[in-house]
């Protein structure tokens, strides 16, 4: 059985699953609801008891939530890892009120890949860096042209370009259950409330809710590492195909 799988062409998992959970979750929330009866309760499990309308329900509405959740900016949960990164990775801090760039700079990051070539990658590859990328780094349509780079590489490194989509969808698929965790979490609290009102013991969806917000601070505390991570392999099949920005090169002043 061919397997859809993240980043891959027919990858869906990045926008299927964060949609489906939230589904889920939805239903969940409804179900166990103070204001739902015991018929509609019954009527509902009746419903989707059965396969065929399950399995219609979480592709047609699962996949609809997943790309709504799609359609949120990636930038959110980025600021807010690199917020968490300012207060409590010792590593982000230079000096009093200073922090580096992988904390201070906004995708895709260009300032933090120039310090990366000069400290940590070989000579050719900060060559490379000043001819074809930094020549964008101040550059307000930067993303553009991280962008048109993947789709260049695409066009001529299948392999490359596997690793790129992968990367990618990687971050994708985590931004969109940091969406779906947010948005369910709001629903178990307000069922939490209900509850409470109605003189019920919320204690099960105080559980779950600790769980769902300890996935999201997880998230918020990696987020910015795992985005790095995927500028970082567009930088290196960028540099594997450095062939291909031949005219940049030719363009640069000796």
């Amino acid at each position: 059985m061919n397997i859809p799988t993240i980043g891959g062409t027919r990858g869906i998992f990045e926008i299927f699953v964060p949609g489906v959970f939230l589904l889920i979750n939805i239903g969940g929330v409804i179900y166990f609801s103070p204001f739902m009866d015991q018929p509609s309760r019954a009527m509902l499990v009746s419903t989707l008891g059965n396969p065929g309308v399950s399995l219609v329900v979480a592709i047609c509405f699962g996949y609809l939530l997943g790309v709504l959740l799609r359609l949120l900016s990636v930038d959110t949960p980025d600021s807010l890892s690199a917020g968490w990164l300012k207060l409590f990775f010792g590593n982000a801090k230079v000096g009093k009120n200073q922090y580096r760039l992988f904390v201070t700079e906004t995708f895709p990051y260009f300032g933090w890949m120039e310090e990366v070539s000069q400290s940590y990658l070989l000579p050719e590859v900060t060559q490379f860096y000043k001819r074809v990328w930094g020549k964008r780094k101040h550059s307000h349509l930067n993303k553009q042209f991280f962008n048109f780079s993947k789709i260049i590489i695409a066009s001529a490194d299948e392999r490359s370009s596997n690793e790129i989509y992968a990367a990618e969808a990687l971050t994708r698929y985590i931004a969109g259950m940091f969406y779906s965790l947010c948005f369910s979490s709001l629903l178990i609290i307000v069922v939490i409330t209900a509850e409470l009102f109605s003189s019920q013991n919320p204690a099960g969806f105080i559980v779950t809710l600790l769980g769902y917000l300890l996935a999201t601070l997880t998230i918020i505390r990696n987020f910015r590492r795992i985005r790095i991570k995927e500028v970082e392999v567009v930088f290196a099949a960028s540099f594997k195909n450095k062939h291909l920005f031949e005219q940049e090169f030719e363009n640069v002043p000796k």
